[in-house]
């Protein structure tokens, strides 16, 4: 899912490594990969995993921190499982926000800069504060910004919302409080999964949007296959982004250099 342009870079001076959307693209791509992979072990470990193991291994050290609060396998797996969705979430919304910052200073480079190559260290400095603030903001700051900007609106935006209100519910225990709803009741986790459907009698895979609702007083969980779905719902959200800012790169620089 990656938009890598050609030449698209900016450089904030002669001696320090270029920024380009290749890069930027390339590295958050195969971060993103890695949380998946390591999603799916952690899954697949939990499927397979034996209860006399995890008896074996909590009795290897013969004395424990605080016995009585020890916990069972079975209360084990379901804390095993919370933490993996609780870590998980986090994980992705620091890796799209990441997307966003390093993005927005490339943006901010091109409009800045141009195609101007040459050392300019006044405007290293201008970018350098504006993306410093930047990257302060909250979320919903940072996309304004980038909507005001440089035009960039990503149709991702509302999955990176909900993701984040899951995280708080996440964070205060995992069950949906009524601080947590919007004015309709209820609690919506939007994301992506691939889902089959069959077509002139051959069955084709696409992408589908998928929202989970919950209410008040339930928790807060996905199954696997919602779960790794998180991680195509930031792909996506991530790929929509990169082809925005080649869409800006070329309107500011030309199809030569974009």
């Amino acid at each position: 899912m990656s938009a890598d342009v050609p030449n698209s870079s900016a450089s904030p001076s002669s001696g320090e490594p270029t920024i380009s959307l290749q890069s930027i693209s390339r590295n958050l791509l195969v971060a993103l990969q890695r949380q998946f992979d390591l999603l799916a072990f952690s899954l697949a470990n939990l499927r397979n995993e034996d209860p006399t193991t995890y008896d074996l291994y909590s009795a290897l050290p013969r004395v424990m921190p605080a016995q009585p609060a020890h916990l069972t396998h079975a209360q084990m797996r379901a804390f095993s499982r919370g933490l993996l969705l609780r870590t998980s979430i986090n994980d992705l919304l620091q890796l799209s926000a990441a997307g966003l910052d390093q993005c927005h200073l490339l943006c901010a480079f091109i409009k800045e800069k141009g195609k101007n190559r040459a050392p300019d260290a006044e405007a290293d400095q201008r970018v350098a504060k504006r993306h410093q603030e930047f990257a302060r903001a909250k979320l919903q700051d940072k996309f304004e910004t980038l909507e005001r900007e440089y035009g960039i609106i990503n149709e991702l935006e509302d999955a990176l919302f909900s993701l984040a209100a899951a995280l708080r519910v996440l964070a205060n225990g995992g069950q949906v409080t009524n601080d947590d709803i919007s004015p309709d009741g209820t609690l919506v986790l939007d994301f992506k999964m691939i889902r089959e459907s069959e077509e002139d009698g051959k069955k084709v895979a696409k992408l589908a949007d998928i929202a989970r609702t919950f209410k008040p007083g339930e928790a807060l969980e996905l199954s696997d296959e919602e779960l790794l779905g998180l991680n195509i719902t930031v792909a996506k959200f991530l790929d929509n982004l990169f082809r925005a800012v080649n869409d800006y790169g070329t309107s500011q620089l030309g199809e030569a250099n974009a």
